[in-house]
């Protein structure tokens, strides 16, 4: 008798506990995964079909090459006159355009050719960093830094002249769009 008692209630026990997971596995307030219809939230069970549910900013806006030459030719470009010492940055601006472009140096330049780098930091001997700000074809309040290449500075005291040509520029952490510039800066 009692190895049937024993029995009927290890049967009891079993169904319970078959009862009772089942119930569980489908009581509708058991937190399971839902489509965002049933949830209410923008999440995607349908990974064919792409959603966006947030947005990507960008920093500046500039998604083509662009290409500026005669940069310091002509009557619309002004720089600044020489002091005396030398300055170290050389600037020209176009008013109309907005646009600015600087070559700087560690010191004061002397004549001769300067490899470009593409940060303030890394000058030295031999050394120049051009920057263009407001560039045409590009969105405005932008700076693009020099990534490569060579100026030839030319020195008739008390002016300097600094040359350059198909000069690529990149905003800082970029590696597209290109900005090229062709032209000089110099003061007199």
């Amino acid at each position: 008798m009692k190895k049937i008692i024993l029995s009927a209630f290890s049967v009891l026990a079993i169904a319970s506990i078959i009862f009772i997971s089942c119930k569980s596995k489908n009581d509708p307030d058991a937190i399971t995964p839902k489509y965002k219809e049933e949830a209410g939230t923008g999440g995607n069970p349908n990974i064919t079909n792409v959603t966006t549910t947030g947005t990507v900013s960008t920093t500046s806006g500039a998604f083509q090459d662009s290409q500026m030459t005669g940069i310091g030719v002509g009557g619309s470009w002004a720089s600044v006159g020489c002091s005396t010492p030398a300055p170290s940055c050389i600037s020209v601006t176009n008013a109309s355009l907005g646009t600015a472009v600087s070559v700087c140096f560690s010191s004061a330049p002397t004549a001769g050719t300067y490899q470009l780098v593409s940060s303030n930091t890394q000058l030295g001997p031999g050394k120049a960093f051009l920057t263009v700000t407001n560039p045409t074809g590009q969105p405005t309040n932008t700076t693009w830094y020099s990534a490569g290449g060579s100026v030839n500075v030319t020195v008739n005291a008390p002016s300097i002249t600094v040359s350059f040509t198909g000069i690529s520029c990149l905003q800082s952490g970029t590696n597209f769009p290109v900005v090229t510039v062709s032209g000089q800066v110099g003061c007199l």
